[in-house]
């Protein structure tokens, strides 16, 4: 709840300074979540600053039409502040689980793409970004951009079986 407050303080701040004198973001870190989704709001994205089951700071957004979630690791256990590194993830519901054998299939033929499966056996696919200070704020919104076109074609392997048990 504690971000959602800075979040909304930020909101208002940015409400109510004159544009010229606001100074772009160009660098991100997962130390400052709040900052994070304001650079995301900025690029179009619909963002909502929650909190994981820990109470570690959590992006909920979507991508090309799939739900995203943005986990912050490295985080203080006191206070859940200075996080380290950020998650990228999301996940597809299959008809039918599938084996870890499929799953190794997204592995194989992505670069960057984590496969797990849950408990129904529906991949999720995640990529880790160490920010420690900060990295540049294009590079992030270029790595969303990646994880996108990696969720599009994820997403063609995931569901290419049902796909064609339609044709």
């Amino acid at each position: 709840m504690k971000y959602a407050t800075t979040l909304a303080a930020l909101a208002v701040l940015s409400l109510s300074a004159p544009a010229a004198a606001q100074e772009p973001i160009t660098s991100i870190s997962a130390g400052k979540p709040a900052e994070l989704t304001v650079v995301m709001m900025n690029a179009g994205y619909t963002v909502e600053l929650a909190e994981d089951g820990i109470g570690d700071p959590m992006i909920i957004s979507e991508l090309i039409g799939m739900p995203l979630r943005i986990y912050f690791y490295g985080c203080d256990e006191e206070d859940n502040s200075g996080c380290t590194s950020l998650q990228l993830s999301t996940g597809f519901d299959r008809r039918k689980p599938w084996s870890r054998g499929e799953a190794l299939q997204i592995s194989e033929q992505l670069r960057y793409a984590a496969v797990r499966l849950d408990e129904e056996g529906d991949p999720f696919i995640s990529w880790d970004i160490y920010t420690g200070d900060g990295i540049p704020t294009t590079v992030f919104l270029a790595s969303l951009d990646e994880f996108a076109r990696t969720i599009q074609l994820t997403a063609d392997i995931v569901f290419a079986e049902e796909e064609q048990a339609k044709k």
